[in-house]
């Protein structure tokens, strides 16, 4: 399990350090910045959030051929599933510039944070497309147990990326000053290198069987959708939620605004954290459907919660014992700095709680039970969590502390439902299985 989480998360708490560091960078330039690329980052991952879906698809078909001892049948997952993300990607892109201003307006209205947040948006919009391609072949290395790959790709693209962002918002080289559009450009061209280098090692270094080698078939990418569409759905609504959930910070002023989004970019790290062990919790287990082995699946799926707790609490403890420390790499402004130390606190005590719920449900759809996942995490954000942040933040004038209350209240409720699903015996494994059947028995057919 820390074979296969390691470098899934080495890569992901390297991205999320990149992001700080260009919100460090963003923080120079003053608190509206700071705002504006907080609310667009919202808007981004709101979009971004479907390809997500395809992300789980892909990786519980691969998990289980490969389980099963089919690496043609794994290929053929990976060229249908680059064929439908493609598109995905495109239809993305086009809303997020047709779409994104008038949502952005929605959420805040502060007049120079909508137009740093328009800039960023309109910078950071490319790399959906780039992405919609990258994520398939990422979730390809995933389901196949060599996130080692994803690694190697992230050491080449995120020093590059960071450093030509910090070239493109302050200026040098002969290049303009470009402020937040900098930030917003740097994450696409490091995005452009990171999907050029996975096409190498896919199509030449590693050489994965029949990739681009056949056209992709109808009924492949169906069944990526197949699998994929309750957690895209499921994604993007999490992320509308949390595009509410940032209005209603947004109810407390610019301040309590860019607080939250220091907060938020604070999360991230225990929140990909456990996202790193999630991603191994659910190639174990989708291995272990396919050598029929239901009951090491299960297993895997607690082994790897208690794993996330155990990676997620130092820096759990840390955020706890120095608030102040953490806040001052980001925000300059003492005020800031002072409303955000109790929502810190708040968020970093449930951080743990968080991890293990997350994880047991990356397991869940590692098996195929996308929607079951997908129904608990839509349920508990909509029902639990932004109804409280409204009642506790707004109406009860708690505040920003009131908001990340709720987060706590949220990771609890989750962890809870989650684990009675994971324990019950009500589960139909056979079911899940036979969900995919008809995509595995295309692929592993000789004549194919």
């Amino acid at each position: 399990m820390l074979g296969l989480s390691a470098p899934v998360m080495a890569v992901l708490m390297a991205q999320n350090l990149a992001g700080l560091a260009a919100l460090a960078m963003v923080g120079r330039i003053g608190i509206a910045a700071v705002a504006g690329v907080g609310v667009a980052g919202g808007v981004y991952a709101m979009l971004q959030a479907v390809l997500y879906g395809l992300d789980a698809g892909v990786q519980a078909l691969v998990a289980r051929r490969s389980g099963a001892g089919d690496a043609q049948g794994a290929g053929a997952v990976l060229n249908d599933a680059l064929a439908l993300a493609l598109g995905v990607g495109l239809v993305l892109a086009a809303a997020a510039y047709g779409l994104g201003p008038a949502l952005i307006g929605l959420v805040v209205h502060d007049p120079a944070v909508i137009a740093a947040a328009k800039a960023y948006l309109a910078a950071l919009t490319p790399s959906l497309v780039l992405l919609s391609a990258a994520y398939p072949i990422i979730a390809y290395w995933n389901g196949a147990g060599v996130p080692k790959f994803t690694l190697l790709v992230t050491v080449f693209e995120l020093p590059f990326g960071v450093a030509l962002t910090a070239v493109l918002v302050f200026g040098g080289f002969g290049l303009p000053r470009l402020g937040v559009v900098g930030a917003g450009l740097g994450s696409t061209l490091a995005a452009l290198l990171g999907l050029g280098v996975h096409l190498l090692l896919a199509a030449k270094v590693v050489r994965v069987p029949g990739f681009l080698a056949r056209w992709p078939s109808l009924e492949g990418m169906l069944a990526v959708a197949r699998l994929g569409l309750p957690i895209s759905l499921q994604q993007s609504l999490l992320y509308v939620g949390l595009m509410i959930f940032v209005g209603i910070v947004a109810r407390l002023g610019a301040q309590a605004m860019a607080a939250g989004s220091v907060l938020n970019s604070l999360m991230l790290v225990s929140v990909l954290t456990a996202t790193g062990v999630g991603v191994a919790a659910a190639t174990l287990a989708g291995g272990a459907l396919g050598r029929g082995d239901p009951a090491d699946a299960r297993r895997w799926g607690w082994q790897a919660g208690w794993l996330g707790v155990a990676v997620v609490l130092p820096f759990s403890l840390a955020l706890l014992a120095a608030p102040r420390a953490a806040l001052g790499l980001f925000v300059h402004d003492p005020a800031t700095v002072a409303l955000a130390v109790w929502p810190l606190r708040i968020l970093a005590a449930g951080m743990a709680v968080d991890a293990f719920g997350r994880v047991v449900g990356m397991a869940l759809r590692g098996t195929g039970a996308t929607r079951t996942a997908a129904i608990v995490g839509f349920l508990m954000q909509w029902v639990v969590q932004l109804p409280l942040a409204w009642w506790l933040g707004v109406r009860l004038g708690y505040g920003l502390a009131g908001v990340c209350a709720t987060q706590l209240l949220f990771g609890m409720a989750s962890l809870a439902v989650l684990a009675v699903i994971w324990r019950g015996r009500s589960w139909d494994w056979t079911t899940r299985a036979s969900a995919l059947g008809p995509a595995m028995r295309r692929t592993s057919n000789p004549a194919h």
